[in-house]
């Protein structure tokens, strides 16, 4: 999974719960409004990114501090490994997971929500500023 950043601590991300916030690199949408540029492109250096087994040292160095983890972007479900990252994230078995999505890819929303990955789902409706 391409991580583009960590936020080890959140209030406001997971409503009601203390979370960490998983960025994921790259998007499929070029919102010029968009509040997270720098996470739209798909390609970019390796050495810019996280590597997912810091975020999960962190995510067992802390689990007994957060409540939850957000996965959100750039656009998470362009990752084709988020269903094998979040089925580790379940796997530490104290954890809740919420996607933010822009609902872009309705056949991963329904794969996961089939296999029982996510425990809530945001999702962030786009329309050009004319509208």
């Amino acid at each position: 999974m391409k991580i583009g950043g960590l936020h080890k601590f959140s209030l406001s991300d997971y409503p009601g719960h203390v979370a960490a916030v998983v960025f994921t690199q790259g998007c499929n949408f070029r919102c010029p409004f968009c509040h997270n540029g720098s996470l739209i492109p798909s390609s970019v250096p390796d050495s810019s990114l996280i590597p997912q087994e810091k975020v999960f040292e962190f995510l067992e160095d802390r689990s007994s501090q957060l409540d939850g983890v957000v996965i959100t972007g750039g656009e998470p479900t362009i990752q084709p490994d988020l269903p094998e990252f979040i089925h580790r994230i379940i796997a530490m078995d104290l954890l809740l997971v919420k996607l933010d999505t822009n609902g872009s890819r309705p056949e991963v929303l329904h794969r996961l929500l089939k296999e029982k990955l996510m425990d809530y789902i945001a999702m962030d409706i786009k329309a050009p500023l004319g509208i």
